[in-house]
Order: structure tokens, then C-alpha cells, then sequence
């Protein structure tokens, strides 16, 4: 007997399409997961003067809507909200008013509503209590603000005493905030969980973590490349080529850029002069003065990575705080492409030290481990062809798709 079509209301941050980042990546895929269970419609607030958006490549997607995020009334009526409430800041500082309006006139009779964070959630549950629901922990988010703690402030080395003063005071202050939302999101997470029937995290790790016994793992993957440069023994061009891939305006990817190119990389360098790092993704300003390092082109949003994941010769993920499981792993894992990872990089995937990747934490050990792959060809290859392996048994999305398919169905007709 065939099974009954699951009609599926998505509830998002931000429209997913284009996929041009991670959190829309996972999210396209998500919904191409859904769309095989039945018709779906898909709302997403537009923010920060968003354009219109693009046609849904799916065609299980019945209909769209769009709204533009209200703006905020500012941060001292979200502090002052803050102060007296148990909601994380970040949950306070957006007006979903309008949102919330537009959703009224959708509240159809829907077999199961998928929101993508927490952040969706919140504000939007009310209107359909009691329909099957499902919600994205793809970022743990009180592990993040733990994690987050953790790394020193970032200060322009070209900066003067003032601005050093000033961006120390900023540092405290969020870093204060955090304390307290750490405890906030912990307990908003579980809230939520004990409020839908399943949390999505995208790894075992992940469960654990979380303390949700209705966790459920659904993977970041990524597509497999029809035909990817799988001999990596030599070198694409005369000097070795590093990638790193992310949103330099993300702060676990500014974090581990800003370290990178200030710790790291002069050691590279030092090693092999020649050597060059590209940088894919917006918002290299963040980095202030670093971006100016010798050997460095920060290439910003490119119109096809797959050009930059076949010409690299080894990629780079000096993540060194947040949570979830990085894309930017599993691309390269899929792009036969060798890799140097921190643990926190890594987390959540099963890659093993020596196998899959190197894994190295301290500035030292990580450009040891950049210069010893670049100079051995053989290592890349055994690298590169054991990780391609790991991609396809466990981080194809087509597969990850056919896991959230059966989710849904499972959810609504246990």
C-alpha cells in the first residue's frame, strides 16, 4: 500500500533559496527531504532588506511566503525586555510581529510542522498547537555560548590604545550577556523539546549533548561532484593551495581566521614561502587588518565553489568554537580533498585522526600538519580516497534526504 502524503507546513529564519550558505544548504535539502513525504509550503521572514526571493528548485513546494522582518525597537527595549525576562537576547531582538500576522491566514490543516532553529519556533508554535512538530538543534545553542567563552577578544593589531580599550569593554559585555543566555538557551531548548515530538542534531555527539531523549540525528552531508579530481599526489599548480570556505561574518569562522592567520599562517609560510590560502565566503571585513597577510586572496562569495574545491590542494577548518557539524568538512570529504581540521572542526563526523584527516589543535601542530600534507603526496592521496569513502557511506545528501522523508512519515503515522 503506498503511503499517505504528509502535508508539511516549513517554518524558516530565512528563505532558503539560493543555498548560498550553510544554514540554507541544510535547509534546501531538508525541504527536498519533505517535499518526497508530500506538497509543502514554505514561510521565511525576509531580513535586512532582502530581495525578492527565488523560485523553489523543489516541485513537491505548493506555496511560498515571504514577509519582511519588522524592524527591532532597538537594543535598549530588548535589553530592558531581557533583563526582566528568561528569553536569550537573540530571541528578543527581532520583530516576528508581522511574520506572526501573515501566518494567520496559513493556518491551514497541516500533518506536521517543521521548524528550522529554536529562533522559528519561539515565536510562531502558538498558532499551531497541537499539529505534529519537529525542530532543528542543528547548533546547540548554550554549548555555542559556553565554547564562545572561551576564546580571547579579537583586536585589530593595527588598532590604537583607544580602540583597544573600547573593543576589550565590548568583549566583556557580550561575553557577560553570554553567561547568563548560556543558562537561557538550555533551558528554552528543552522547553521546546518537551514541547514537539522529535529535535533534529546532526550528530550522535550531538544526543548526548543535548539531554533530549526525542533527539533525533539528521546529518549535514553534501552532494556528490559528478566528476571530482581524484589524483591528488601532485600539486594542482607550482605552489601549494590551501581553501577555507565560511562566512567570515559568522563568528566561529571569524574566530578561526582571525587565529589562523595570525598564529598559524606565519608558520606556514615560513615553511613554504610560496604557498597560498584562498578564502571563500563574505565578510572579510571582519578580519580588519589580517586580510592584507602576505599569500592570502580573500575571493569573497564565488559563483561556483566546486572550481575552488577542485583547484585546492588541502583544505582548511581551524574552527575552534561552536557547535553542530561544519559543511565545509564534509565538501571536501565529497571533493576528494585532503584536509586539516581542529577537533572542534570536526566534531560530529566520524573522521579519524591520520585516516580521514589530520586533526591538530595548537598554532604549532596545525601548521605542522598544513606543511606535512602539502610536501607528501602520498598521505593526500591516502586521505583524500579514505574520505571520499566516508562521504559516500554516511554524508550523501540524497541519502539524508530519504532519512527525513522517513522521519516525517514516522512522526505523523507512528
Amino acid at each position: 500500500m503506498e503511503s499517505p502524503e504528509v502535508r508539511t507546513l516549513v517554518v524558516a529564519e530565512l528563505y532558503p533559496w539560493p543555498p548560498v550558505d550553510g544554514y540554507r544548504q541544510r535547509l534546501h535539502h531538508i525541504v527536498g527531504g519533505l517535499s518526497q513525504a508530500g506538497p509543502l509550503d514554505v514561510f521565511a521572514p525576509l531580513r535586512d532588506g532582502g530581495t525578492e526571493p527565488v523560485a523553489p528548485p523543489w516541485p513537491g513546494v505548493a506555496r511560498t511566503l515571504t514577509v519582511p522582518m519588522g524592524d527591532p525597537a532597538g537594543p535598549r527595549s530588548w535589553i530592558a525586555d531581557w533583563s526582566r525576562s528568561e528569553v536569550p537576547r537573540r530571541l528578543l531582538s527581532l520583530d516576528w510581529s508581522s511574520s506572526v500576522d501573515a501566518l494567520e491566514r496559513w493556518r491551514d490543516r497541516y500533518d506536521l510542522i517543521w521548524y528550522s532553529h529554536v529562533d522559528a519556533w519561539w515565536p510562531v508554535h502558538p498558532l499551531f498547537d497541537g499539529v505534529p512538530a519537529i525542530v532543528d538543534f542543528d547548533n546547540l545553542e548554550n554549548l555555542s555560548m559556553r565554547l564562545r567563552r572561551r576564546i580571547p577578544p579579537r583586536i585589530d593589531q593595527a588598532a590604537g590604545p583607544r580602540e583597544r580599550v573600547a573593543a576589550l569593554a565590548r568583549w566583556a559585555t557580550s561575553r557577560a550577556f553570554d553567561v547568563i543566555d548560556e543558562r537561557r538557551w538550555d533551558s528554552i531548548q528543552r522547553r521546546c523539546a518537551d514541547a514537539v515530538d522529535h529535535v533534529v542534531v546532526c550528530s550522535d555527539l550531538d544526543v548526548e549533548r543535548s539531554g533530549c531523549a526525542n533527539a533525533v540525528v539528521v546529518p549535514n552531508g553534501a552532494e556528490a561532484p559528478e566528476d571530482p579530481r581524484t589524483d591528488r599526489r601532485e600539486l594542482a599548480g607550482v605552489a601549494p593551495s590551501l581553501l577555507f570556505v565560511g562566512a567570515l561574518d559568522y563568528e566561529p569562522n571569524t574566530e578561526a581566521m582571525s587565529w589562523f592567520l595570525r598564529d598559524v599562517w606565519p608558520i606556514v609560510r615560513r615553511g613554504r614561502p610560496e604557498a597560498e590560502l584562498r578564502v571563500v565566503g563574505r565578510g572579510a571585513e571582519a578580519l580588519g587588518s589580517l586580510v592584507e597577510a602576505d599569500g592570502v586572496r580573500m575571493l569573497g562569495t564565488v559563483p561556483d565553489l566546486r572550481t575552488e574545491l577542485e583547484r585546492a590542494d588541502v583544505s582548511i577548518v581551524p574552527i575552534r568554537v561552536g557547535a553542530g557539524t561544519r559543511l565545509k568538512v564534509i565538501e571536501a570529504l565529497a571533493h576528494h580533498l585532503p584536509l586539516v581540521t581542529t577537533t572542534v572542526g570536526c566534531e560530529g563526523i566520524d573522521v579519524m585522526d591520520g585516516t580521514h584527516a589530520l586533526v591538530a589543535d595548537g598554532a604549532p601542530g596545525f601548521a605542522g600538519a598544513v606543511l606535512r600534507l602539502v610536501a607528501d603526496g602520498g598521505l593526500r592521496q591516502r586521505l583524500a580516497d579514505a574520505g571520499r569513502v566516508l562521504f559516500e557511506e554516511r554524508y550523501a545528501w540524497s541519502a539524508i534526504r530519504g532519512d527525513v522523508e522517513a522521519l516525517a512519515r514516522r512522526t505523523v503515522s507512528p
